[in-house]
């Protein structure tokens, strides 16, 4: 299996396994926040701890240029969840199907990276496509919610935080000065930490009584597929691909979230969804399609 299909199904991994992080909206019933997402990465870093010292023993180059890096993985979640907290899930949404682009417009400047204009061209039709789905439920009630302008501008500094650190973790990744181990372990570490300060400051005694079966499963679920896999499938997609590629993971989320809740929620596939898809998987192939008709023709091989 050639590099190029390896990335291909990694960054439809991470899209499968990411649409999965809706069940955050469960563990919120009964806990803040931050105490929320700090459960999830204590147990992500109790996960990648022992890969990450294995590595170690093997690679002593510095992490001190991680640790700006994985400021901006933090900031993005922190700055999302104040969002979400004042603005509705669906105009948080929309706003984040942005970080394709803004990937694909600050990467020729900060990274060198070429974006041409029919990858360009490809990425604003997918995002065309994966704001059209996020619209989509609101549109189909014959209602409009834009949600709260300050909710709304914490969710846009997400998506700067997370375009910049996609883009950067590429840089370092293809310098060599990093693994996708390395970079995903200092981002949990540095999150966790942070997470548990703001969880210190506002913890609950029956918080404990609130970690029930289901809340565990939940917990381990975030912390190991949607935060340590994930991660370490998005930082080696970027280190075998570009940023723009890899970022395009957000235009297959949607798609994967919306079936993922007809599965487990019961709503219902519609028409307009269908043809949001279509448009979202044709963006993606107008972006990357020179890279799949190549592996197609691997494949037949």
């Amino acid at each position: 299996m050639s590099d190029r299909t390896k990335v291909l199904l990694a960054i439809v991994g991470a899209s499968m396994l990411w649409a999965t992080a809706g069940t955050a909206k469960i563990l919120l019933r009964s806990f803040d926040p931050f105490t929320a997402a700090f459960f999830r990465f204590f147990v992500a870093s109790v996960v990648i701890l022992p890969f990450f010292l294995k590595e170690r023993l093997q690679h002593k180059s510095s992490l001190l240029p991680l640790i700006p890096i994985a400021l901006l993985s933090t900031g993005n979640i922190i700055f999302f969840y104040w969002g979400l907290h004042t603005t509705t899930a669906n105009a948080a949404f929309v706003i984040y199907t942005t970080v394709p682009l803004v990937v694909a417009l600050a990467a020729p400047k900060l990274i060198g990276e070429q974006v041409t204009p029919k990858k360009l061209a490809g990425i604003i039709l997918g995002l065309v496509g994966a704001v059209f789905i996020a619209i989509l439920p609101v549109m189909e009630r014959g209602q409009l919610s834009s949600g709260d302008l300050g909710g709304n501008l914490f969710v846009l500094i997400a998506v700067l935080c997370w375009s910049g650190y996609t883009i950067t973790s590429r840089s370092i990744l293809t310098a060599k000065r990093a693994t996708p181990i390395s970079m995903t372990a200092i981002s949990i570490f540095i999150s966790t930490g942070i997470f548990a300060v703001f969880t210190a400051t506002q913890w609950n005694p029956s918080y404990v009584s609130k970690l029930t079966g289901t809340n565990l499963i939940i917990i381990f679920q975030l912390g190991i597929f949607v935060t340590v896999v994930t991660y370490l499938l998005l930082q080696w997609a970027i280190k075998h691909s570009s940023a723009t590629t890899a970022s395009l993971n957000q235009y297959l989320q949607p798609i994967f979230a919306v079936v993922f809740n007809i599965f487990l929620l019961g709503e219902r596939l519609t028409l307009g969804f269908i043809m949001g898809s279509i448009v979202v998987f044709a963006g993606v192939f107008l972006a990357t399609g020179e890279r799949f008709l190549t592996e197609v023709k691997g494949w037949k091989k």
